[in-house]
């Protein structure tokens, strides 16, 4: 499987260069489609996983480059339009962080090569977003959303085999599920290491469409069905938040109550069907299911829910430990030694994006990465408000995935995860590149295997960048 999707996504790239980010996307997805040991793509004990897809990314970039610049199209900067969008300078504040931990661990140490170790993935996560925005802002619009459109296709695959594994109980992926409940003498297993890595972007993808045709609405069952067999109460609650979203987004621009109601049944007998199904299915998951739900909520109507006050009580021992020497700046890059809870923060860093924000960066970091959020869902939502159709259609997916990962960097690393801290703000970097995508460029929507395409004019062609 790895080698094929590897092969597929290079031959889509001959018409469409944007493919070639496929190389990268598969590495962030790992074990769930079989990637972790797939050369050259990974190489153990020579390079560490976020090193080797900087690398990749990097590759990707360089040819890119290149293979625009041999087409004669318009001149394109070498990380897209030289505009700095205001929504962009938060990221300048987190690159000067990024600079200062650096030189303060080269001054502690007098070790320039251990600094720039220690640094290297907050370095990777800001270089990563430069690369992406160039490589984005050369694909037209089109060229876009066809590329999402094989993510997702390909994250579905990887649903349906966490499905078949997770909730069917058939042997699918090598080695051990990492979470184990006992539940009515049955061992219900959650495993993390091989779930999919685009959900997100997925539920983005389909709820963000003007048109919910069948083979999206399988995508959508399918991903939803994942999200159940995941036991995460978190994702749960983010999926229902997209859901409303895609609703009311929409109304925004030409409100139709009945087109309202129309989806809304729709979600809702498809909410049914897809629950029924799954405690058909999967009765012990559901209990099990059900069981978590139940502990949000006690006898007053508190929050009782175990994982959370795990959460808070690491919160509560960084900040006291980062409190001790400079809480507005964070205490840098961690150093093995340096601290009570330096040993602990990269397992405690899996539980909450917003932990290793404040350890390193410390409450200035909180506010740079809370601004990068916001301002970046804002222009996405205000891209979605305007012409053409296609453009709306990206961008509330944009909207939608950015949203859902504020849910879920309360639950989990997101855009944080060490392993691809490269790959960590490409939704962000689409944004850039739509933000500064002319509008006017007619439409060409790439329609599914076996369907022609909805034509407005061709867009597959170089088209001027702003600056």
């Amino acid at each position: 499987m790895p080698a094929a999707l590897t092969l597929w996504f290079i031959w889509k790239a001959r018409g469409n260069g944007l493919f070639l980010l496929g190389i990268p996307v598969l590495m962030v997805m790992g074990g769930s489609v079989f990637f972790e040991n797939m050369k050259p793509f990974r190489v153990p004990g020579r390079f560490e996983p976020a090193t080797l897809l900087m690398i990749w990314l990097a590759v990707v970039w360089i040819v890119t480059v290149a293979r625009r610049s041999r087409l004669h199209e318009a001149p394109v900067g070498l990380f897209g339009a030289g505009h700095v969008l205001p929504e962009e300078l938060p990221l300048i504040g987190v690159a000067v962080c990024v600079g200062v931990g650096t030189l303060a661990a080269f001054t502690a140490s007098g070790d320039l090569a251990n600094a720039a170790n220690l640094a290297s993935g907050a370095l990777y996560l800001v270089l990563g977003y430069l690369l992406l925005r160039g490589i984005a802002s050369r694909a037209t619009r089109a060229e876009t959303q066809e590329f999402l459109a094989a993510v997702v296709i390909v994250n579905t695959l990887a649903c349906a085999l966490f499905i078949l594994d997770q909730g069917l109980h058939v042997p699918i992926y090598q080695g051990q599920a990492n979470i184990t409940y006992s539940f009515a003498g049955q061992d219900i297993t959650r495993a993390t290491t091989f779930a999919p890595m685009f959900s997100l972007l997925a539920l983005g993808f389909v709820l963000g469409k003007r048109r919910w045709t069948p083979p999206w609405l399988v995508v959508l069952a399918i991903t939803l069905l994942a999200v159940l067999v995941s036991l995460t109460r978190t994702l749960l609650i983010a999926a229902l938040v997209g859901l409303i979203i895609a609703i009311l987004a929409r109304e925004l621009t030409r409100p139709d109550f009945s087109r309202v109601m129309r989806r809304t049944g729709a979600v809702i007998l498809g909410a049914v069907a897809l629950v029924f199904g799954f405690s058909r299915i999967a009765p012990a998951y559901w209990s099990v299911l059900l069981k978590r739900l139940g502990e949000f909520v006690s006898n007053k109507g508190a929050p009782q829910v175990s994982n959370w006050q795990i959460r808070v009580i690491h919160w509560g021992a960084v900040e006291r430990v980062v409190a001790k020497s400079d809480l507005l700046f964070g205490l840098g890059f961690p150093q093995p030694g340096s601290n009570p809870v330096d040993s602990h923060i990269f397992l405690w860093s899996a539980d909450m994006t917003w932990l290793p924000i404040m350890y390193m960066f410390g409450y200035l970091g909180l506010l740079l990465f809370g601004l990068l959020l916001a301002g970046f869902m804002a222009r996405a939502l205000r891209l979605s408000l305007r012409p053409p159709e296609l453009r709306r259609e990206l961008s509330l997916t944009y909207f939608i995935t950015i949203a859902l990962t504020v849910i879920m960097a309360f639950q989990m690393w997101t855009f944080m995860e060490p392993s691809v801290y490269p790959m960590g703000l490409l939704i962000f970097a689409l944004v850039a590149a739509e933000a500064l995508r002319p509008a006017e460029l007619p439409d060409v929507v790439p329609a599914p295997v076996g369907e022609p395409a909805v034509a407005g004019g061709g867009e597959h062609r170089p088209y001027p960048q702003s600056s």
